[in-house]
């Protein structure tokens, strides 16, 4: 079952689903205020095999921009989804 919210949103890649997670960012000075967002990536396979090796999942860790949270949701989002397709293609190998 799919759970699309603007903060969360899973995007399938061939044989992968993307899980992307997107948490506000505050500022170190004011817990209060929201400077961005920044976004993580689950990456697991539709059949619950492992990704590679023995591994069922991979993790992105938390990802910001080059120079900071990014500035919408969007971004985050795009982001996050870029990351999981070259992660497919690039280290598992699959079809973006």
């Amino acid at each position: 079952m799919s759970r699309e919210t603007a903060m969360h949103q899973d995007v399938e890649v061939g044989d992968y689903l993307l899980t992307i997670n997107v948490a506000p960012k505050s500022d170190p000075a004011d817990a209060e205020k929201i400077d961005g967002f920044s976004v993580r990536v689950m990456v697991t396979r539709h059949d619950g095999t492992p990704v590679r090796g023995s591994t069922h999942a991979e993790d992105s860790g938390e990802l910001t921009g080059a120079h900071g949270p990014y500035v919408t949701v969007a971004d985050a989002v795009a982001h996050g989804e870029a990351w999981g397709r070259h992660f497919v293609a690039r280290v598992l190998g699959g079809a973006v």
